[in-house]
């Protein structure tokens, strides 16, 4: 008790949720970019985040970042106090650490698969996919923020009129058999990379 009363206004009320929030999100930061460039249709922007994003060991280095800046937080809250003792802060770090645990889920299960196929809604005029062959395919992708990276490269492939992300690794592709084949897409530069094979 004299130990909140010693504290600023501003920090007697301190929550491990903002604190988490701020460290499942920031991590986040390249697959975010990629998903409003995507939508925006700022390609310049996407080439340079592509390579970060190509890196095999992404998801963890989100989750070991995510760690990182929550442990920094927690450690600037922790210092404020007379009492440094981590036992006598455990319900501030088990919020903080939980709440990265939960927004690195919902991020990679929930928010990006969604906003992936919004973004290749938004980005393709016509989808054509009434005389289209469909395709699915199983990309090797670290996580699902990867998937609107994956859309956004294939629907720039002439002959492909759709992308759709599934779930997990699988997309599905609308493509026009006439204007390419499937060895074709398969052969594309992000096929490549993620390692794409048909299911």
């Amino acid at each position: 008790m004299n130990d909140e009363k010693k504290l600023p206004e501003c920090c007697k009320k301190k929550s491990g949720i903002k604190s988490g929030l701020l460290a499942g999100i920031i991590p986040h930061a390249g697959c975010i970019a990629i998903l409003l460039f995507a939508i925006l249709g700022v390609t310049v922007a996407n080439s340079f985040f592509r390579k970060f994003l190509f890196n095999s060991y992404y998801l963890y280095i989100v989750f070991a970042l995510s760690f990182f800046i929550a442990i920094i937080a927690a450690f600037f809250y922790i210092r404020r106090f007379e009492d440094k003792r981590i036992k006598s802060h455990w319900k501030y770090l088990a919020v903080l650490f939980s709440s990265i645990i939960v927004i690195n889920l919902i991020m990679i299960y929930l928010i990006f698969p969604y906003a992936a196929n919004l973004s290749g809604q938004i980005t393709k005029v016509d989808n054509g996919i009434g005389n289209s062959e469909i395709l699915k395919l199983s990309f090797e992708i670290p996580c699902s923020g990867h998937a609107s990276l994956v859309i956004s490269e294939l629907e720039k492939v002439d002959g492909i009129d759709s992308v759709k992300f599934i779930s997990g690794k699988t997309f599905e592709i609308y493509y026009s058999p006439e204007k390419i084949s499937k060895e074709q897409i398969l052969s594309q530069d992000i096929c490549k990379e993620f390692n794409a094979t048909e299911k």
